[in-house]
């Protein structure tokens, strides 16, 4: 007996029985949009799950059912759907208009940013990650006057093609459509290989820039060591290297100063998104008054000149999201919140992983603050390896706590986020559901088959 085939179907069949409205919508969307989504992420089979809207920490479909939303929209809703000071802060500005040249939220937003993130010294907005990123290594490169950039394996910034690459541990193009040349100036390392960045440092001169996600999080979540960071904070210093942390992920998320705070290691540069504006379009760059001036008409004569700009850079309701949604992460970390939070995330993690033990389920979990994700495996855990997992049953098992009332995440991403709006009554909901599923889906079985047959495979 083929025991994933038969979850499978089982899986399908429930969640087809749970969504009729989201497969009717999918039918209509498929016929104006590419798979019926607007973005690769939010694709999953049998069909997409189409939200008609948010509250706090839940989610409700287009068919009325509720769900414990871990997933987020990817990260941003840090602060939850629909957070009163967030809308509040949007309601304020209802008289400006959404788009205004130069309004004063952008310099209140600005004041508040150089605040709050260490590293802060100037900002420039934009209105997305990908957008970040790019602007940060132009300034890098017109700074240094240097053209070579250095990625680590398993960290993801954006779309731009350049850095498009090296997502798994090699340096493999993320999709198709990205032209070889549009790589040449990226250059790739194992994370946490200090000496590899010393050795590669010590051969060439021309780097502008080394770029990291501080929690690695396309990679699996493992992180960035400390020391690590420490280190090449200290050796890009000394050879006139820009250090760029891409805290999209990070800002706000693993503390009030983000990343570099937690770890106490400040960039040059730092880029910043998603909880920024809690959901809103707003991106920022913010960093060195030195290396920022290249931004600067006022500049001296001497310092390079790049040109920056875009129409929505300064979007009036995103700056007011910003702002609201800053003002209540100064006011929960005063609190202790963040702490707490994390705290909560660590005690599902146990009962994930008690659970899908009690079912025969090798399971490894990655967390990091209010972020998770999970691996069904018995291989000591490793980047290099869990890049090459089967995740099929993973997959299955995110559908069917979507079954149960539980979005931990959307089937094929395994990005796990939480919001201080989950309390203890949502995460037992998780953990509940789970048990559930499990009990519901003989997963455990598919598992112990697929072991076999890899084992078989390997004899």
């Amino acid at each position: 007996m083929d025991w994933f085939e038969s979850c499978r179907d089982q899986v399908f069949t429930d969640y087809a029985k749970k969504t009729p409205g989201s497969r009717s919508l999918f039918d209509r969307a498929r016929a104006v949009l590419p798979g019926g989504v607007s973005g690769n992420l939010r694709f999953f089979e049998p069909h997409p799950l189409y939200i008609g809207s948010g509250e706090g920490c839940r989610a409700i479909d287009v068919d009325g059912s509720s769900y414990v939303d871990c997933f987020l929209c990817n990260g941003p809703l840090l602060l939850g759907h629909r957070h009163p000071a967030v809308m509040a802060s949007i309601d304020e500005v209802e008289a400006v208009g959404t788009l205004v040249v130069n309004p004063e939220l952008m310099v209140n937003c600005a004041e508040k940013l150089q605040r709050l993130i260490p590293c802060a010294e100037r900002v420039r907005f934009l209105n997305s990650g990908t957008e970040a990123i790019m602007a940060a290594v132009r300034y890098a490169r017109a700074y240094t006057g240097k053209t070579r950039v250095v990625k680590f394996q398993g960290h993801y910034h954006g779309q731009d093609d350049p850095f498009l690459l090296g997502v798994g541990p090699d340096r493999e193009p993320f999709g198709a459509g990205i032209p070889a040349a549009a790589l040449e100036n990226t250059l790739t390392l194992p994370c946490n290989d200090l000496d590899a960045f010393e050795a590669l440092i010590s051969e060439r001169d021309d780097i502008a820039a080394v770029l990291l996600d501080p929690a690695m999080h396309a990679g699996g979540l493992w992180g960035v060591d400390r020391d690590f960071l420490a280190g090449l904070r200290s050796r890009t210093r000394s050879a006139g290297i820009v250090l760029i942390f891409d805290e999209v992920i990070t800002g706000f998320r693993m503390g009030l100063g983000g990343a570099q705070q937690y770890y106490g290691v400040t960039p040059d540069l730092t880029t910043l998104a998603k909880a920024l504006s809690a959901g809103e379009k707003l991106a920022a760059v913010v960093g060195s008054a030195e290396i920022m001036a290249v931004t600067d008409p006022l500049a001296d004569a001497n310092v390079p000149r790049v040109f920056q700009s875009g129409t929505g850079n300064d979007g009036t309701l995103a700056l007011a999201a910003a702002i609201g949604a800053m003002g209540e992460y100064e006011r929960l970390s005063a609190s202790g919140d963040h702490e707490a939070l994390w705290g909560r995330v660590e005690r599902l993690e146990e009962r994930i992983r008690s659970v899908l033990a009690a079912h025969g389920i090798g399971v490894h979990v990655n967390r990091l603050c209010s972020m998770m994700q999970i691996f069904l495996t018995d291989l000591e855990p490793a980047f290099e390896a869990y890049s090459r997992l089967e995740n099929r049953i993973l997959d299955l098992l995110f559908l069917g706590l979507i079954n149960e009332g539980v979005m931990l995440t959307l089937p094929t991403s395994n990005h796990i986020y939480f919001s201080f709006m989950h309390d203890e009554t949502a995460f037992d909901e998780i953990a509940d559901a789970l048990e559930r599923v499990l009990d519901r889906v003989p997963l455990g079985e598919a598992y112990r088959q697929q072991g076999q047959t890899e084992r078989q495979g390997s004899a």
